[in-house]
């Protein structure tokens, strides 16, 4: 055959190549789609790994609220299981007696109105009924505000804010329970908890200088434990 001739003729193919080709090329497709049945089912797996751990944190959380609210109300009640004899100034305002080193205080007492009041307020922020208890202890404070209940209830209040994020209210109530009560068991709580609400508005110089101050004031103390761990994130965060 001449030159012309054989060019004109098609190209010879080999049918069992193509084939094979083919065959690899759906067995790897077939590869890839069970791989990615694979994928899925393990994400599928770590999600509900993920969601039972949310569940288990946040039952922890809870239990350790509840545990926390019985142990305040508890100590509420020893404190009113006290006969305390004390002075009121005329003003309501703590004076010092500087020639005895006698401190005189508004007397605080307590009945059985005031008791169930507080009692109720308490078991709304328990549930996590957080805007039913702040309505709850805003109205124990103004009408109890001589109760021993009193800053307890101020700190409560505080915390349903901070919980419920209207961090303006919660620093009012936790500023006016260190003012006020200065010496009282959750006055170091407070102090903590406006160094975290600066923190998440970001007054960042003010948060670190309140959170030094519950190191400083608070030694030893779990808030301090907290306080300090808030320093650190700041320092890591370079605020």
């Amino acid at each position: 055959m001449s030159g012309a001739a054989s060019a004109a003729l098609p190209p010879v193919t080999d049918g069992g190549t193509e084939a094979a080709v083919a065959q690899a090329s759906a067995s790897s497709m077939l590869g890839m789609y069970k791989r990615l049945e694979q994928l899925q089912r393990e994400v599928q797996q770590l999600r509900g790994q993920v969601e039972e751990q949310t569940y288990r944190i946040e039952a922890l959380k809870k239990r350790q609220r509840d545990l926390y609210l019985d142990i305040d109300r508890r100590i509420a009640q020893l404190k009113t299981s006290k006969k305390v004899i004390l002075t009121s100034t005329n003003d309501s305002n703590s004076v010092v007696d500087a020639a005895k080193g006698i401190i005189y205080q508004p007397i605080s007492t307590t009945t059985e109105q005031d008791k169930l009041v507080y009692d109720k307020a308490l078991l709304s922020l328990k549930a996590g009924r957080y805007q039913q208890s702040i309505s709850d202890f805003s109205s124990f404070v103004k009408s109890f505000p001589n109760s021993v209940y009193f800053p307890n209830a101020l700190y409560w209040l505080g915390e349903a804010s901070y919980v419920n994020r209207d961090f303006k209210r919660a620093l009012e109530e936790f500023n006016k329970l260190i003012s006020q009560h200065a010496t009282h068991v959750k006055a170091k709580g407070a102090l903590l908890k406006i160094g975290f609400i600066q923190y998440e508005i970001k007054q960042w110089e003010q948060s670190r200088k309140t959170l030094i101050k519950v190191t400083t004031s608070y030694p030893g103390t779990t808030v301090a434990g907290l306080a300090q761990k808030r320093l650190d994130r700041l320092r890591q965060e370079k605020h």
